[in-house]
């Protein structure tokens, strides 16, 4: 019942929002009624546990007070004086606002796996930027969260530690996946600047002319200040990721309960609204009737936000607790596919799990059988963990679940359904090409 699920789930919300017109939280609200019951007797239970999840859960609360965010950065000016400042360096070049954010996605997915983390930090710089250097808003959350996925395709990431504690892994050591990650992901990478490339020439982003961009020197001595807000990106990043977390995590010190217990998307907004509220103070005092009614108008994007986001975390429980990963396994278990059709059909199969459930948990249920029907079909152990790992990586770009989606649309305030599409044809049907490329060795990584 767990493929019944999302197979409800899908349906209803596609055919609530497009056809019958209705807004997107009402639609993904319908869809998870419709998804838990297929629960049958256990329906109430497991829409009841399914919600409470939602609800505690750090995304639901980071969806809406990115939104606040946005509105306290633009009330103070913080952002612009920021974006005038990386105009200065790269406003000469043709959709560079977009490129940065594809290179930010991919540093921070070097040290950070979680996909609403990446779309968070990265996001809540380029999305205004972009916005203010002609890209639509659109446009500017479908990137941010078609990227937040270089978490997963970078190494290295929990999703690849899950992969090699299977059995299917025995006798590959982690450094061989760590390095053949690493080039699988650069193909991810280079695919997704390509893609910037042809997206800046098919909207006709143009660079900056000359006599708006300020010389850096200038930019710089007028708003340093707005720099202070990479502060609040960095701090929970370095207290969660690297040796500063490591040392802070030992028993006499912090301890990793402490430590793990920090969530870089409910501290990156909260520190960047107090940041920008402390920068911005004069300013967001001339200018205090504008706020109030700018937090206002934007009441309407906290409830598409908040709703939304919590429909499809509590739906993404009651699929999960349906056993919808197991079930998919099992379905891929019984088939003797030829090598072509068997590695596009395991792509397949792993990006719809992981459409509902996070990469980690996608590992977890279908990680080993898709592993080993790679295998069986002649593809190198290596080369089958990359294979999957990428595919996977499509879990904050898949509509109607990925949170990612949720919180870039918040940040450039439009509807998420406008992504939906666009996400489908230009990250998810690509990603697969790629894993399939990969798995049938026409992509090559050390194996």
């Amino acid at each position: 019942m767990g493929i019944v699920a999302l197979l409800i789930f899908i349906v209803v919300t596609v055919v609530m929002n497009v056809i019958v017109k209705r807004p997107i939280s009402e639609s993904l609200l319908v869809a998870l009624v419709g998804a838990s019951l297929a629960g049958g007797t256990q329906a109430l239970p497991l829409l009841w546990r399914s919600a409470t999840g939602a609800v505690s859960n750090d995304v639901t609360f980071a969806g809406m007070a990115f939104v606040f965010m946005g509105v306290v950065v633009a009330a103070t000016g913080l952002i612009e004086r920021l974006i005038e400042i990386f105009n200065s360096v790269f406003g000469r070049l043709r959709g560079g606002a977009a490129y940065v954010s594809t290179a930010g996605s991919a540093a921070v997915g070097l040290v950070a796996g979680s996909t609403a983390g990446n779309a968070a930090t990265v996001g809540s710089v380029t999305i205004p930027w972009m916005k203010s250097t002609g890209w639509s808003g659109p446009r500017a959350a479908t990137l941010v969260a078609g990227n937040s996925g270089l978490g997963v395709s970078l190494p290295p990431n929990s999703t690849m530690f899950i992969l090699l504690a299977t059995p299917a892994a025995v006798g590959v050591s982690s450094g061989d996946v760590y390095v053949s990650l690493a080039v699988a992901g650069t193909y991810c990478v280079l695919y997704r600047l390509a893609l910037v490339w042809f997206w800046t020439r098919k909207d006709g982003i143009p660079a900056t002319p000359a006599e708006l961009v300020v010389r850096f020197g200038v930019a710089l001595r007028q708003g340093w200040s707005s720099t202070l807000i990479f502060i609040g990106i960095l701090v929970p990043v370095l207290l969660t990721f690297g040796p500063l977390s490591r040392f802070l995590s030992s028993p006499e010190r912090v301890g990793e309960d402490a430590i793990g217990s920090i969530s870089i998307i409910v501290w990156v907004p909260i520190l960047i609204s107090v940041i920008a509220l402390i920068e911005g103070r004069k300013r967001l005092r001339a200018r205090w009737p504008e706020f109030v009614k700018s937090m206002r108008r934007e009441i309407p994007q906290f409830s598409t936000v908040g709703v939304s986001l919590f429909a499809a975390l509590a739906a993404s429980g009651v699929m999960e607790e349906l056993g919808v990963g197991p079930q998919l396994s099992g379905m891929l278990d019984g088939l003797a596919l030829p090598k072509a059709l068997m590695v596009a059909v395991v792509c397949v199969l792993c990006v719809i799990v992981a459409t509902p459930l996070s990469s980690t948990a996608t590992a977890a249920a279908i990680g080993a059988p898709a592993v080993l029907g790679l295998i069986s079909v002649g593809v190198p152990p290596v080369v089958a963990i990359c294979t999957v790992l990428v595919c996977t990586s499509t879990e904050g770009a898949s509509p109607p679940v990925g949170a990612p989606i949720y919180l870039a649309s918040g940040l450039a305030e439009v509807n998420p359904s406008t992504t939906f599409l666009p996400l489908v044809t230009y990250f998810v049907i690509p990603i697969i090409f790629i894993g399939w490329l990969l798995g049938m060795g026409f992509l090559p990584i050390p194996s």
